[in-house]
């Protein structure tokens, strides 16, 4: 029984242009299990139950996998790219759509880099201001801190 399933596998293996989806696993370089969260998501269909039993994905489900693939790489999330690829049978507006999408991208990714930008800035004011208070001994945790004070013997043993 074990033998014929081989077979079988083999034979649908050769079939041009089609894949199982452990072929299709294979081929993306995804886990099967990653393919299957794809469908449940709406991101990629899922073919039919043919009466063999097998699904076969054609050569578009690669190609939709590299390209969610390569969405999640510039950022995207699964939702962004669902809404890009809401009009992939339609040639010009899923181009144009792609487009719209990574201008979008841009605009966002520029706007973090500002925030980043003005976040590095405060970042570098409060280490001045830390170093600061530092070398002249004014900054409070350090005279809380100071080895000078002892530790009951209490805390200690809750710190251990």
């Amino acid at each position: 029984m074990a033998e014929a399933m081989k077979e079988r596998r083999e034979a649908e293996d050769d079939t041009a242009g089609s894949r199982t989806i452990g072929k299709l696993a294979k081929e993306a370089r995804v886990n099967v299990e990653t393919i299957r969260f794809y469908e449940r998501r709406g991101l990629l269909l899922r073919p039919k139950a043919p009466v063999s039993g097998w699904r076969v994905y054609d050569d578009s489900a690669v190609w939709v996998i590299h390209y969610i693939k390569l969405a999640r790489q510039l950022g995207f999330t699964l939702a962004e790219v669902k809404r890009v690829m809401g009009g992939l049978g339609d040639g010009k507006s899923f181009c144009a759509s792609v487009q719209k999408a990574y201008e979008d991208k841009i605009g966002l990714v520029g706007e973090k880099i500002h925030q980043l930008q003005a976040m590095r800035r405060e970042l570098k004011k409060a280490l001045a201001a830390c170093l600061k208070r530092s070398a002249t001994e004014d900054c409070p945790m350090a005279q809380r801190c100071s080895p000078q004070i002892a530790i009951p013997t209490e805390q200690m043993r809750m710190r251990r």
